[in-house]
């Protein structure tokens, strides 16, 4: 059946255009025990596979050609509904020895790369930096450096006589070990499409992915990759690496064991990356340390990636990190929870948005005072132009803070200026957290007078409280004020109350207008009545809505604001909807329009 199968798309159908002879590219079907990379290999670029449900255990990577799809043939959206046509990257191990409290299956040369070191890794997991695992009943077991630490839980390769160890009886259990690198390699290829598939247990080494592996990024090759509608799990490195022109689309991206998605493109050409719509939960189980880079997200080097409408929850370490040389960046709607570090994160980076986002538990292994200021909601390094606006934080009981703008000695040239946080709602849920900046560096002489708070509404459960950081100390919120930050913010002990959420539907961002538009959206409120929606253009109140009182109440309004585009300028614009509720707490949504 296989020679037929091949005979086949060799003998696919040709068009005769233009004079030109061109190859029609195959829809081509896959069952589980074909030799995926030979299938692939066998067949024109532009070829769509459609893998059948079934479980293919692969070796080897897939080397995709210019065009190629990869598409499960069962309709899926994990995680509610799984995709049943499952790669696989690991190998069954049934043939075990005991000796010496030990079970051990020898004959095991797989070994593939590794990037970091033992350094790099939390020391309770000192062998983060293999690129293999060992998986008991599809859970990994701790990667120790020696014979003598493996005890229940852990497990030890030892490469040079190829055997693997653990502790655990096998009898009714099943184990297998990560062998293939990845499952797709993108160097050099272009456009290509991966959905529906569940991809899992690759050895892809700490700084490499299941799909994406690139030697070097480049805007020429390996870009353009359309990821969507795939569940991604156990993967030793990243679920996904990055390049220009990534498309990461309603993805389920957990249980990694470095990143959910990392990766960047090196370059100052605009990225084209959009990673919207995805699930990226509980990543980092092989421990890398997160200030190496480890749990949810990190990028690095892009111009111009959007991070929209994601939900990144309860990563061993920070859920979204934009690290070094990155710019334009937009972090847009995203809800962001119960991450062992940071939030939503900005490093040695220029020109960021954060909008529009839920940022809560963050940093929540940080009693009071134990982390300086880090581990908030929201946080920018030695960043400039950051702007934080539109925002709804809560910082635990347990730990954690809530807006952080930091300086400390870095690489020349990377300093906090210009940073702007304001029109935010921080709730503390006790007395646990700071907020505000702090600078380390002592050569940022400016770094008081060059950023600012303004607008921001803090609910604590006790005001006064010393947890305002400023000029080098923290202070209760008038001092705050008298040292000139949040001059329009407010601090009070509405800490219960609830938020309104506000959302703008129409016109849609970035869209572009002339004439006359109606601002159109909806908010809510579970618990207070909303009294009233403002509309401003970049900060400036343009017209008031007050019409959802009584027929609002409690529950989801429409508005719908007309909005005369001839009274404002050629150019982008912040258009912003603030919502009032009967508790006296006001919350924005902002898009941005093109005025025509």
């Amino acid at each position: 059946m296989y020679d037929q199968f091949i005979h086949a798309i060799k003998v696919g159908a040709l068009a005769m255009i233009a004079g030109a002879t061109l190859a029609q590219a195959a829809t081509v079907n896959v069952t589980p025990g074909m030799d995926l990379p030979t299938v692939v290999s066998a067949n024109p670029a532009g070829t769509t596979f459609v893998f059948a449900p079934g479980q293919y255990r692969m070796t080897a990577p897939i080397y995709a050609k210019n065009g190629d799809v990869f598409t499960g043939s069962a309709t899926c959206a994990p995680p509610t509904t799984p995709c049943t046509a499952i790669l696989n990257g690991s190998r069954l191990l049934t043939t075990f020895e005991h000796s010496g409290g030990y079970y051990y299956a020898v004959n095991q040369t797989q070994e593939n790369p590794t990037y970091i070191t033992t350094t790099n890794c939390e020391a309770q997991y000192p062998g983060c930096f293999y690129s293999e695992d060992l998986f008991f009943d599809g859970v990994p077991l701790v990667h120790v450096t020696s014979l003598s630490k493996v005890t229940t839980g852990t497990w030890y390769f030892d490469y040079s006589t190829h055997t693997i160890y653990f502790s655990e009886n096998p009898a009714g259990h099943t184990v297998e070990t990560s062998l293939a690198l990845a499952a797709f390699v993108s160097d050099g290829i272009n456009d290509v499409t991966i959905k529906g598939l569940t991809i899992e247990k690759f050895a892809a080494p700490a700084t490499l992915g299941a799909v994406g592996i690139q030697s070097n990024p480049s805007s020429t090759s390996g870009i353009n990759w359309t990821i969507t509608g795939n569940e991604f799990l156990l993967n030793h490195g990243d679920g996904i690496r990055i390049n220009f022109g990534s498309q990461i689309l309603n993805n389920y991206i957990h249980n990694n064991g470095n990143l959910g998605i990392g990766g960047g493109t090196g370059e100052s050409t605009p990225s084209n990356i959009l990673i919207q719509g995805n699930e990226v939960a509980y990543n980092n189980y092989a421990g890398v340390k997160d200030d190496y880079g480890a749990g949810g997200v990190k990028v690095n080097l892009t111009n111009g990636l959007t991070f929209r409408n994601n939900y990144v929850h309860d990563n061993l370490a920070t859920g979204f990190h934009a690290d070094t040389n990155n710019i334009n960046l937009l972090v847009d709607g995203n809800t962001v929870t119960n991450n062992t570090e940071q939030g939503l994160f900005v490093e040695l980076s220029y020109a960021t948005i954060f909008r529009n986002n839920v940022a809560s538990g963050n940093g929540y292994i940080y009693p009071n005072g134990t982390n300086w200021l880090y581990g908030a909601q929201i946080m920018s390094s030695n960043s400039e132009n950051v702007q934080a606006y539109c925002n709804s934080l809560q910082v635990s009981a347990a730990g954690g803070n809530g807006l952080s703008i930091v300086a400390q000695v870095r690489a020349p040239g990377y300093i906090s200026s210009n940073d702007y946080f304001h029109h935010n709602n921080v709730v503390f849920a006790g007395n646990s957290g700071w907020t505000g900046a702090g600078n380390s560096d002592s050569s940022e002489t400016n770094f008081n007078s060059l950023n600012k708070f303004d607008y921001n509404m803090y609910h604590t459960p006790g005001e006064p409280r010393n947890m305002y950081a400023w000029n080098h100390a923290m202070s209760e919120f008038p001092a705050l004020q008298a040292d000139g930050q949040e001059t329009h913010g407010t601090a009070d002990t509405n800490y219960t109350a609830t938020i309104p959420t506000v959302q703008i539907t129409a016109p849609a961002d970035e869209a572009t207008v002339s004439g006359t538009t109606d601002v159109q959206g909806t908010v809510q409120d579970s618990t207070n009545t909303i009294s009233k929606v403002e509309l401003y253009v970049d900060s400036t109140l343009i017209a008031t809505d007050a019409s959802l009182v009584p027929t609002g109440a409690v529950g989801g309004v429409a508005f719908s604001i007309p909005l005369s585009i001839s009274t404002i300028a050629t150019g982008s614009h912040v258009i912003m909807a603030t919502a009032f509720d009967s508790d006296g707490i006001n919350a924005c949504y902002a898009v941005t329009l093109n005025v025509q």
